[in-house]
């Protein structure tokens, strides 16, 4: 409605223009008709000595010159003829020379006046007769525009007639679209869990529509999935608390040896501070989401950091470890893409073991960047493969965040993670983490070859 509004304000700047010159017209032709009133006084009029009442006004020979009030005076101030009700002048020195036109405003019958006067002197002048003075008077909002006078113009016409008629344009196509989008809103609005109702709104709509469909759709799947973890969390989170509070307990009665309790609650406490920091991270990954376009970041040094920072975990196992690759450089956040490979490091470090082999390769392809974590670990149960990615599936030891904080955070950098167990001659001889960005074939059924020291010569082909 702002175009509308505009053109509204556009015609009240015309018309009051326009306003101010005609009255400005008016004004003129009001002075010059009390000039031809003085002028065009009847000869041999008014001399009638009446201070009481009103005199016989003089006839005019031209009705439209005849003012609404008229009053003849004396000097002395002794009204001849006209209208009481017309002021006399308080100082004739304010006439001029005789014939000039003194104007000025005065209040006549309650009614604001535009009054002319003028020092008349009758012929006897000379032989001593005395000069008189003439007043006429007009209503003052005769200067005032009507609205005839403003639809003379033609101009204004025709901006009146086009200001009407797009506002009649618009008005019509707002009740329309209005009508559209009640339509396409009711087909929207359905209970929670009802099914989808085809569309039958405007097929101007439809796309809009499917859209918005699309995005309700996306928006209850996520607030589904915020309402499952985060009942999941407060779940876990009260568990290593009941835990503690029972260690705290049998510590206290003497159950076990005062350090034996503390091994036990420190393990509980390190469990629980790892829970808050995955969820503290599931905080971020939900900020980087939104953050649109995102920074590139050098892969290589991200992989180098973690590594340096598990380095005591793989020395500790004692295993082979290799960083291969060119260099790097994704979509992401640097932070992030370090908590992803710390997780699926520290994974391939906690399931590959004692002197066996691990390592992290970079591939950068025509289109597609990958990065593979793999490690000779015993491979993946089918009946853990479903629920890899799902918060709080914990093995043996794990809180059941890694994996699933892992999938996020690859998510919202546009990239794709997949976890599959490595074959040789069918096999299994280890696990592969593999993350994605950019196109790339879903990874096949036959098994990933083996290149010599044991690296995989085509990472992300065998999934098993």
């Amino acid at each position: 409605m702002w175009p509308l509004a505009a053109l509204w304000g556009l015609v009240a700047l015309v018309t009051g223009v326009h306003a101010v010159q005609q009255m400005r017209t008016n004004a003129d032709w009001q002075d010059n008709t009390l000039r031809v009133a003085l002028l065009a006084w009847p000869a041999g009029q008014g001399t009638d000595n009446d201070n009481d009442a009103d005199t016989g006004a003089p006839a005019y020979a031209t009705p439209s010159v005849r003012p609404q009030w008229l009053r003849e005076t004396r000097l002395g101030g002794e009204r001849l003829a006209g209208s009481a009700a017309v002021p006399p002048l308080l100082s004739v020195h304010e006439l001029g020379a005789p014939g000039q036109v003194h104007f000025y405003l005065a209040e006549i019958d309650g009614q604001l006046a535009r009054v002319g006067a003028t020092l008349y002197q009758p012929a006897g002048v000379a032989a001593g007769g005395e000069p008189v003075v003439r007043q006429v008077a007009r209503r003052w909002n005769e200067r005032l525009p009507t609205g005839g006078q403003m639809l003379d113009n033609p101009v204004l016409r025709a901006v009146y007639a086009l200001a009407l008629a797009m506002s009649a344009i618009s008005v019509a196509l707002a009740h329309v679209a209005s009508a559209w989008l009640r339509r396409a809103d009711a087909s929207l609005e359905r209970p929670a869990g009802a099914a989808v109702a085809p569309y039958e709104g405007p097929s101007e709509l439809a796309p809009a529509v499917v859209h918005l469909r699309t995005l309700q759709a996306g928006q209850s799947r996520w607030i589904e999935e915020q309402r499952r973890f985060l009942a999941d969390a407060t779940h876990q989170l009260r568990t290593p608390m009941a835990v503690l509070r029972t260690q705290l307990q049998s510590a206290i009665h003497g159950d076990v040896l005062p350090a034996d309790a503390l091994q036990q609650m420190l393990h509980t406490v390190d469990r629980a501070s790892g829970l808050a920091n995955q969820l503290l991270s599931l905080s971020k990954v939900e900020q980087l989401k939104r953050m649109g376009e995102l920074p590139c970041v050098d892969l290589n040094a991200v992989a180098r950091e973690a590594v340096m920072e598990l380095a005591p975990l793989i020395a500790a196992k004692r295993l082979d470890f290799a960083l291969e690759g060119p260099d790097l450089s994704v979509p992401g956040d640097a932070a992030l893409l370090g908590e992803l490979m710390r997780n699926l490091l520290a994974n391939a470090i906690h399931h590959t073991p004692a002197h066996g082999r691990l390592g992290v390769l970079l591939r950068d392809s025509t289109g597609w960047r990958e990065m593979l974590v793999w490690d000779e670990g015993p491979g993946i149960e089918d009946g853990v493969r479903q629920r890899l990615f799902q918060p709080f599936s914990a093995g043996k030891g794990g809180v059941g965040l890694g994996l699933s904080i892992c999938k996020q955070i690859a998510e919202s950098m546009g990239a794709e993670v997949t976890l599959f167990n490595r074959q040789d001659a069918g096999r299994v001889v280890g696990v592969d983490a593999l993350v994605t960005w950019g196109p790339s074939a879903a990874p096949g059924d036959t098994g990933t070859t083996l290149a010599p020291g044991g690296l995989p010569a085509a990472p992300g082909t065998a999934p098993a």
